[in-house]
């Protein structure tokens, strides 16, 4: 208990008597009121819904554009998900504002590309899709790279759902504006490598095969499929200045495997020389009096520009090396994953299917990139692929159901006919006597499986060509063809230059494989039968090609007769032919040209006893092809009177005055 003289001290603390002193002024007692304060005014903002809106633009809930953009840094989601919505709904009433206020739309909505809330994000990606197309690319430039900021930084977050919405985006911006997208490879493809690369610790199992870290093997088929997409549309995007090509038959330059050199130039064309000694004409080369400074061309600034560009291409290239080496485990799990229904009967349009054929798309464009021309056996990543492609190769065998099944999977043996193809070119330098025998057997099965995907005879039995076979795939095919038949073994050359002629001649009339045929046997012929290499053994060409690729040159009159005004380009690819052919080239001998002169009337008119004067297709070509037509003819070592006589009929139904002119010379003094 306590002392009874503490309970004293605190009572008497409670009744304590303060004593006053000199000059200090009395305290005020305890109730006494403190008024020394102070007051601030409130200002209360004008609300928008007492506010003057008869002259500004709204939506139809009234709202201006500032009032939206405002409403985009709301705290509740519900309301933000609305400001986009209402946003959609001022761009609708009012798409003119897209141009005039495209900052302050970018600037305000931008963020919500890593909102938390999936409504918001799934609205926000439906008003970009729906409207940033129709803004002029150099107009949305200028906001590419906070667009780019805030789509990566979605990419690597740490919840799943904004990262494969990000990717959504990504795919949007690469669609908007691939060229400008292109500069921040040094960004984004790390985050692909994030979201894609497996562990390189992770373990193998009895058969080597790399599997799936934890993190990656959580991704579901979808999510794994887009992403994959995405990484492929941008590994297309960035590698487009190394790999485009608009010409498809620009794989046939002289620098082929990069082993030509030159041997000669003149005035009118370039020759190249490879070292099997066949001879390639270039006549697209720069011009020959670039050096002499004539129309202010400077050759520092184009050596300069040659090596900017050279630049650019060895930073693309060791960025696809990276990227090969990063991706690599990942593609091939994959595919190991979702190639095993290709030993089963059952192949179906489903999501392993096209996680298959994203993995072949992605690996061809980083080993194209990766690899100017051959892929060197020592290469064992791509080396190891190829073997676990070749154990269901050719996929899906004789498969035949769905076009679009059909469609995947001959873009995907087609693919492995390419990389089959640069392993080949690849071999001659390797040491290895296995490994290069077993790319000899791959490039036998390859060959036969070209030979059939062009309808071409082997042995007894007569091949169909595929329905599903489209000119994207006669294109990705056509250079695999050409790499075979360049790679310094001639032991299928001739099978697969006779598979080409033959698909010419049983492809539709009016398709563009037709014009692309035609121009490819072109090539070969200017290549291996112009009149510079006539003091040469003729390389890699049996007698058996020479006397085929002679015949469909003498049918080409009567493919012009039955494509008339069907496909002109066609038919200017086959004119350009018989012009070289009468020009440059020692093809036919003479009787072959007798025949082929005297066909060219047809072109003009011909005389039918029960119908009187037909006239040929010359009568309804364009004034170009008229014009080729005449300089064919032109170059005939011999016209005769009746070529001359039906040029003449058809005298009136030219309009072009360099065509006149021609005419005139070849009917007034014929040879």
């Amino acid at each position: 208990m306590p002392k009874a003289s503490k309970k004293k001290q605190r009572k008497a603390e409670d009744f304590k008597k303060v004593k006053l002193k000199v000059g200090k002024k009395k305290a005020p007692p305890t109730n006494t009121t403190d008024t020394s304060f102070t007051s601030k005014s409130i200002t209360l903002g004008a609300q928008s819904i007492t506010a003057d809106k008869t002259e500004a633009l709204t939506n139809s809930r009234k709202l201006t554009l500032k009032d939206v953009l405002t409403q985009m840094r709301h705290y509740s989601a519900a309301t933000r998900k609305d400001a986009v919505l209402g946003l959609t709904d001022f761009l609708t009433l009012h798409p003119e504002v897209l141009n005039t206020e495209l900052g302050s739309i970018i600037d305000g909505t931008v963020k919500l590309i890593v909102d938390n809330e999936p409504a918001v994000r799934r609205v926000l990606l439906k008003l970009y899709s729906s409207y940033l197309p129709d803004v002029p690319r150099r107009e949305l430039a200028p906001f590419t790279p906070l667009m780019v900021i805030f789509t990566c930084s979605g990419m690597t977050h740490i919840l799943d759902d904004i990262r494969s919405d990000a990717v959504k985006f990504l795919n949007l911006l690469i669609e908007l504006a691939p060229q400008d997208l292109s500069q921040y490879a040094s960004k984004i493809l790390p985050n692909f490598f994030s979201l894609l690369e497996t562990n390189t610790q992770s373990s193998e199992d009895s058969r080597g095969s790399a599997s799936l870290n934890s993190r990656t093997s959580l991704l579901t088929k979808g999510n794994r499929l887009d992403i994959m997409r995405s990484c492929y549309n941008y590994l297309k995007v960035y590698t487009d200045p190394l790999l485009r090509n608009d010409d498809p038959l620009g794989f046939m330059s002289p620098d082929v495997g990069g082993t030509a050199h030159q041997v000669k130039e003149d005035e009118e064309q370039q020759s190249w020389q490879f070292p099997d000694g066949s001879i390639y004409f270039y006549p697209n080369t720069p011009a020959p009096f670039a050096h002499l400074n004539l129309f202010g061309e400077s050759v520092g600034a184009g050596a300069s520009s040659d090596a900017t560009s050279g630049d650019a291409n060895a930073v693309i290239r060791a960025q696809s090396k990276e990227a090969f080496t990063r991706l690599f485990q990942f593609l091939q799990a994959t595919w190991m994953e979702s190639s095993t229904m290709f030993g089963t009967n059952q192949i179906a349009d489903d999501q392993s299917l096209d996680l298959c054929g994203f993995v072949m798309r992605i690996l061809q464009t980083l080993w194209q990139a990766s690899y100017k021309d051959s892929i060197p056996l020592t290469d064992k990543q791509l080396f190891g692929f190829t073997r676990q492609c070749m154990v269901h190769f050719p996929f899906g065998g004789a498969y035949v159901g769905s076009n679009t099944v059909e469609e995947s999977l001959l873009a995907m043996n087609i693919k492995v006919c390419e990389l089959v193809a640069r392993l080949r070119s690849g071999a001659a330098g390797s040491s290895s006597e296995k490994a290069v025998a077993e790319v000899s057997k791959w490039t036998k099965r390859c060959v036969k499986f070209i030979l059939t995907t062009l309808g071409f005879k082997l042995g007894k039995t007569q091949v169909q060509v595929s329905a599903a076979f489209r000119h994207e795939h006669f294109v990705e095919l056509l250079p695999v063809v050409w790499r075979l038949v360049h790679c310094g073994n001639d032991k299928y050359a001739d099978k697969l230059l006779m598979s080409v002629i033959h698909y010419a001649d049983v492809c539709p009339l009016a398709s563009a494989n037709k014009t692309l045929c035609i121009r490819f046997l072109r090539s070969i012929i200017e290549i291996q039968w112009s009149r510079a290499s006539t003091d040469r053994a003729v390389v890699g060409m049996q007698e058996q090609l020479s006397e085929m690729l002679a015949n469909w040159a003498l049918g080409l009159p009567k493919l012009l007769w039955q494509l008339r005004d069907k496909n002109f380009a066609a038919s200017r690819a086959a004119i350009e032919t018989l012009r070289l052919i009468n020009q440059r080239t020692k093809l036919l001998d003479a009787s072959q040209t007798d025949t082929l002169q005297s066909s060219l009337v047809t072109l003009f008119c011909v005389t039918v006893p029960s119908k009187g004067t037909v006239f040929g297709p010359f009568k309804q070509y364009p004034d170009d092809l008229q014009c080729a037509v005449l300089e064919t003819v032109h170059y005939c070592p011999r016209r005769s009177d009746r070529l001359a006589q039906a040029m003449q009929a058809c005298q009136n139904d030219i309009t072009s005055g360099r065509a006149m002119a021609l005419l005139d010379e070849l009917v007034t003094a014929p040879s």
